[in-house]
């Protein structure tokens, strides 16, 4: 009887040590896979190796504010650059202390935003229908932020940009990652008086 238990808790052991060395190798990086990559991938390489990652896609690594500004036409007839206005800062203030934020101010401006950038094509123009859906939505959800009026005159055109600041690395984690911040700026889009309605 004690040997059978024996070689049940050497397969207990085993099947342990084997499930946990699959998992270092395709969950996300983290301090205890990275100090032990050589052991892990001695064990898993070549038998065992996957090409994907445990939560696919990858959670995001970067902070993405969307930002605003305006062309507006002034009462005298002259055009004048508004400064950037930041929507995601807006959206935060919004539900920071808000037991019950909105969903719009959660998530809408953000998948908006993913859903028109995955539209466009290498050259950052909109892909088919659904690309020239998702700037109109967009646009529209912009200019209901701004409103008509912005600094005394009317919106005529608006122009939008992404910054994005990747997350910088734990204090315990030996990874190096540059935390400058990169913008990807859009063209401008004219604003006609049904997109604030």
């Amino acid at each position: 009887m004690s040997i059978i238990a024996l070689a049940i808790v050497g397969v207990v052991v085993a099947a342990t040590v084997h499930l946990a060395m699959l998992f270092l190798n395709s969950a996300p990086l983290n301090s205890f896979s990275q100090q032990h990559a050589a052991d892990i991938d001695k064990y898993v390489v070549p038998e065992f190796s996957q090409e994907w990652q445990l939560y696919a896609p990858n959670p995001q690594s970067a902070n993405t504010h969307v930002q605003a500004h305006a062309k507006v036409q002034m009462p005298s007839g002259g055009l004048a650059d508004t400064g950037w206005v930041d929507l995601t800062a807006m959206d935060d203030e919004r539900i920071v202390h808000n037991p019950l934020p909105s969903q719009a101010h959660q998530n809408e401006l953000h998948h908006v935003w993913n859903n028109y950038v995955d539209s466009l094509d290498n050259e950052g123009r909109p892909v088919g229908l659904y690309g020239k859906l998702m700037q109109q939505y967009l646009l529209r959800i912009v200019a209901h932020r701004l409103g008509p009026q912005v600094d005394g005159g009317t919106v005529r055109f608006i122009q939008l940009r992404s910054a994005d600041t990747p997350v910088g690395q734990p204090p315990w984690s030996v990874q190096q990652i540059n935390t400058r911040t990169s913008y990807v700026v859009q063209p401008w889009w004219a604003v006609k008086a049904e997109d604030f309605k």
